[in-house]
């Protein structure tokens, strides 16, 4: 019974590093970053970024591992494609 006991709780340890390592590893790959008025937005498997206005309006569109968006104060919304997986994220420019 301990033997099956220790069998399980390794198998689940090591599950859980391998989710852990993932998520780390996808979080690595994407940066967004402020430069003045500007977002830039980098990932060395990104496909194409695109930026939408809060009302779903679609302002902006770039391909590539890095876009700049010149924006003016406001909300937005952007969406990115990086290594076959859409990310999303609210951008609030003050």
């Amino acid at each position: 019974m301990r033997r099956v006991f220790l069998t399980v709780a390794t198998m689940v340890a090591l599950v859980t590093g391998v989710f852990v390592a993932d998520a780390a590893k996808s979080n690595d790959n994407f940066t967004i970053r402020f430069r003045e008025n500007t977002l830039v937005v980098s990932s060395t498997q990104m496909e194409e970024a695109k930026i939408y206005s809060m009302q779903g309006k679609l302002l902006r569109e770039k391909q590539g591992t890095v876009a700049e968006f010149e924006l003016e104060r406001g909300k937005y919304r952007l969406e990115a494609v990086v290594g076959g997986q859409t990310i999303q994220r609210r951008v609030e420019l003050r």
